[in-house]
């Protein structure tokens, strides 16, 4: 059975994802251009899964704070515990998908300020406690520094060491397209349509039978799991922690690249993503009016694409053919009897 034209359309998004993260090397291999392109990487696990939690209709603002648990739990494990990376980083996601449990439990109870408000809270009091507590652990003011850089992995007799900026990227790249996978199979099945279901109206698909509750939930805690992946990677390429890392700021900026993309597919922050992380580096030399002109772009692309970028092609292919077809109506006009 052939698959459908949306599947279809899911594994062609999925194979330009792989072929363009997997042969970006093969294209350059500047240091800052795989830099830049690492931290693309890295931002479309955290935009991809916080669209996850988007899907379901609640805009979790710790979703940054679960990020930090991951980064801090796989450092401290690997610093004083002696564990190897590839211990740490699954244990990362782990913690940050426990954590999640009681914070999405209790935020998920409530809707709309509220559930803002509780998540804005916690991702400031796990911020406040990674910089004035448990200095010993956390490192204070100060952060962490010197964090090892990923274990070697031997695979099929071959050694493979993460020591270069490429072998970074290629890390992170796998990592990306494992969550990808995850991701794109989840919104293309039962589980997406109840999410989207839920978000449209979740009053109306409880009286449907749907547990509301369980699916947000679910997607709370599986996009805070992808969360604490990605702040495990964060940690050991870049071998310095700090708690402003996961600030308002950088939550923000995720916010952004999700809205700018588009909620309403999973390939929407992968375009936001891409486009402004790459605007960001040349605005570079505007640095303290970045979040000014990113709050900008947030309000005309609500006012002119409220879809996100994602619907642009769709919206010129819409004007196209109307601007064909009202050339048509004026040619038949011009030859009618």
């Amino acid at each position: 059975m052939p698959p459908s034209p949306a599947l279809r359309r899911a594994l062609i998004g999925y194979g330009l994802l792989a072929a363009g993260s997997l042969g970006l090397p093969l294209v350059t291999r500047d240091s800052y251009h795989v830099d830049v392109a690492t931290t693309i990487l890295m931002n479309l696990v955290l935009t991809m899964s916080l669209r996850l939690e988007i899907s379901t209709g609640q805009l979790n603002m710790a979703h940054i704070s679960f990020m930090g648990i991951g980064a801090y739990a796989s450092t401290i494990l690997m610093m004083r515990g002696g564990y190897s990376f590839w211990i740490t980083l699954w244990v990362a996601g782990v913690m940050a998908a426990v954590w999640a449990v009681p914070i999405g439990g209790l935020a998920l109870r409530v809707s709309g300020p509220y559930y803002f408000l509780i998540t804005f809270a916690f991702s400031e009091v796990v911020r406040l406690i990674f910089n004035n507590f448990f200095a010993e652990w956390f490192g204070g003011p100060s952060g962490l520094v010197q964090i090892p850089k990923p274990d070697p992995l031997r695979l099929a007799g071959v050694q493979l060491t993460f020591v270069g900026k490429v072998e970074l990227y290629y890390l992170m790249c796998a990592l990306l397209l494992l969550a990808a996978a995850v991701l794109v199979r989840l919104d293309y099945s039962r589980f997406g349509l109840v999410g989207n279901a839920i978000r449209q109206g979740d009053v109306l698909a409880e009286t449907l039978g749907v547990w509301v509750f369980r699916y947000k939930l679910t997607a709370f805690v599986l996009g805070s799991f992808m969360a604490g992946i990605a702040g495990a990677f964060f940690a050991h390429s870049h071998q310095v922690l700090h708690s402003s890392d996961f600030s308002l700021e950088p939550m923000v900026l995720l916010v952004v690249f999700t809205v700018i993309g588009g909620t309403g597919s999973v390939w929407g922050p992968v375009v936001g993503t891409v486009v402004l992380t790459i605007a960001s580096e040349f605005m570079r030399e505007f640095h303290y009016y970045e979040i000014l002109v990113y709050g900008a772009v947030l309000i005309l692309t609500m006012l002119l694409l409220p879809e996100g970028l994602i619907s642009l092609p769709g919206k010129l292919g819409r004007l196209v053919r109307r601007g064909g077809g009202g050339e048509a109506e004026a040619m038949g006009a011009g030859v009618a009897p």
